[in-house]
């Protein structure tokens, strides 16, 4: 109730000073426009990259160098540290980077925010930059009407940037001719307890507006309406970079324990960067007079010099703490403690992935890999076999051939109390996320929609031999016992090398040599064609009912081991003509 009021209270007042100070009604108009205009940046990178930007993040962030420097340049791209961070947070989910890659492209982000800075004090100021908002705004809603999705990317580009731009010069305007109203300079108060207020007001005006990127924009236009005094600008930025820490913990408090311990991460390298630029303030501001005129900054240049200082600041967080990364990490850990998850809750299935078409894919991807070994595990139980007992293929042939003792497995119970629920939340966000995902990415969660619909259907069909497999492979008629421990034999084999091609990396050669002999070992299962079970029957060494019982149970392990092809093929087998090789003939 009390938060309701004072939302209500802000907007009652906020209202009267649009209404009645034209001024503030600019300055006010200007911050709107900004951010809608990051809105569609961010938006538009997002759809015009086609997973491209996730894919450069993968593969430039194969160590805490190349992480720092990736997170660094894709940020002053796309001008959204906030876009990367989710990026980031979806990569942990579904453990693509190590939470040090992730910190280390956090920091690069944090240093690559501070080009807006730049391009707001050397463009937004020095020219009417109003004039080129207009052609964006406009070419921006034409690409939007096209039905690619590439299009309409660009055109959220070009949208953003307009924005922005027309952002700058509202707020440039509105302070402009504020300074002939009010003069908040005069309101300045010295020493340290200057710098503390106004770095409180830095990090206040962050949260609200949750965005940094418009709060140095606001503090540069004010700054170069001289509405505010040049050490006090300096500590608004400092306040910036800590509010920016709040804005990435709330964002973090839906993600999984991962994304909160990047939150942590960014929380403490800002706070740490914050106190280090708070007590260095006058030295880093004599720095920046010092190094100006290498950059062609002029004296009275505040605005540009105030760019300086706030890349300098996190450039020299970033120097003392990154060699400290490994130790923050193990401190996020001890803070944020992994939460116990049981086999019928999902993993990867972070909600904040859905929006990213990239990170949404591998996100279904592993989940379906964690519906199989879930499954796989229940299945190998449900043959009386327990899954640390099998390391290598010799260890199948050891089990067969000694002693069969029967593991209690109710396949059933599994199915309707864990692994139904996995499946049903696995097809639910993969419908979901399709929607925002290219034809290539809807094609291939198509198939893993399919994987993980056989993979339910292989629990099932081991339900159906599991009684019979228990009864007749500890009978006396040794016949229908080996029968029984062959169709064992093969179930456990084509486990385990469908689980060698998930686990191992293994070159093409290993990889099609694996698919061919699983491709002839299906014959072993066919007792109707290979006229096994006519010799049994014929020489009575079976009865009716156990050929009956062995003609069900080895067409039901057949379709297991052939439908075990299938989900290796879907999620296993990365190369096209490998791909081709472990197609099932569905005709056969």
């Amino acid at each position: 109730m009390i938060k309701k009021l004072l939302i209500i209270l802000i907007l009652v007042i906020t209202a009267f000073y649009v209404i009645s100070q034209e001024n503030i009604k600019i300055i006010l108009s200007g911050i709107a426009i900004f951010l809608i205009g990051m809105h569609f940046m961010e938006d538009g990178f997002k759809l015009f990259s086609g997973g491209t930007l996730e894919k450069i993040l993968e593969k430039f962030t194969k160590n805490k160098y190349k992480s720092l420097l990736t997170g660094f340049i894709t940020t002053s791209i796309v001008q959204s540290s906030s876009l990367i961070s989710v990026i980031v947070i979806s990569f942990l989910s579904v453990e693509i980077i190590s939470l040090a890659q992730g910190l280390a492209i956090v920091f690069g982000a944090n240093l690559g925010s501070t080009t807006t800075a730049w391009i707001v004090s050397a463009l937004g100021l020095k020219i009417k930059i109003s004039m080129y908002a207009m052609p964006m705004i406009v070419f921006g809603v034409i690409f939007r009407f096209s039905k690619s999705r590439s299009y309409i990317g660009l055109g959220n580009i070009l949208l953003g940037l307009g924005f922005i731009f027309l952002g700058i010069s509202y707020m440039k305007e509105g302070f402009d001719t504020l300074r002939s109203a009010i003069d908040l300079a005069a309101y300045s108060v010295e020493g340290y307890l200057g710098i503390l207020i106004y770095i409180l007001i830095g990090a206040m005006a962050t949260v609200v507006i949750q965005s940094s990127s418009a709060t140095m924009a606001i503090i540069i236009t004010a700054l170069a309406g001289a509405n505010i005094l040049y050490i006090d600008a300096l500590a608004l930025a400092i306040g910036a970079n800590v509010g920016t820490t709040v804005t990435a913990a709330i964002g973090s408090l839906t993600s999984n324990q991962n994304g909160k311990r990047l939150a942590f991460g960014h929380f403490i390298f800002n706070i740490i960067t914050g106190l280090i630029a708070v007590a260095l303030i006058y030295s880093l501001k004599d720095l920046v007079d010092l190094l100006a005129p290498y950059f062609g900054i002029a004296d009275e240049n505040y605005s540009m010099k105030l760019a300086l200082f706030h890349t300098i600041f996190n450039l020299l967080g970033i120097i003392i703490l990154f060699p400290f990364i490994s130790y923050i990490v193990v401190l996020s850990h001890r803070f944020i403690n992994d939460k116990v998850k049981k086999d019928s809750k999902p993993i990867y299935l972070d909600k904040a992935n859905i929006k990213i078409p990239y990170n949404a894919m591998v996100s279904v991807q592993k989940e379906v890999i964690h519906l199989y070994d879930n499954a796989q595990k229940a299945i190998l139980h449900a043959i009386s076999i327990h899954t640390s007992d099998i390391t290598t293929k010799d260890d199948i042939e050891r089990i067969i051939n000694k002693p069969q003792i029967k593991i209690d497995t109710n396949l059933n119970d599994i199915y309707q109390n864990d692994l139904k629920s996995l499946y049903s939340e696995i097809i639910e966000f993969a419908l979901i996320s399709q929607q925002n995902m290219n034809i290539e990415q809807t094609a291939y969660v198509s198939q893993l929609k399919l994987a993980s619909n056989i993979i339910v259907k292989i629990l099932k069909d081991t339900r159906d031999i599991q009684q019979n497999m228990n009864f007749y492979i500890n009978s006396k008629n040794e016949f229908i016992r080996n029968e029984y421990l062959l169709i064992k034999k093969e179930l456990a084999t084509f486990i385990f090398e469908v689980n060698q091609l998930n686990i191992t990396q293994l070159d093409e050669i290993e990889t099609s040599t694996i698919i061919q002999v699983d491709k002839d070992r299906l014959q072993n299962l066919d007792v109707l064609n290979s006229g096994r079970i006519d010799d049994l029957i014929r020489t009575e060494k079976i009865t009716s009912k156990m050929a009956t019982s062995l003609i069900n149970d080895s067409t039901s392990a057949y379709n297991i081991c052939k439908n075990l092809l299938r989900i290796a093929n879907i999620l296993f087998i990365r190369d096209e003509k490998l791909r081709t090789l472990g197609e099932i003939d569905e005709t056969k």
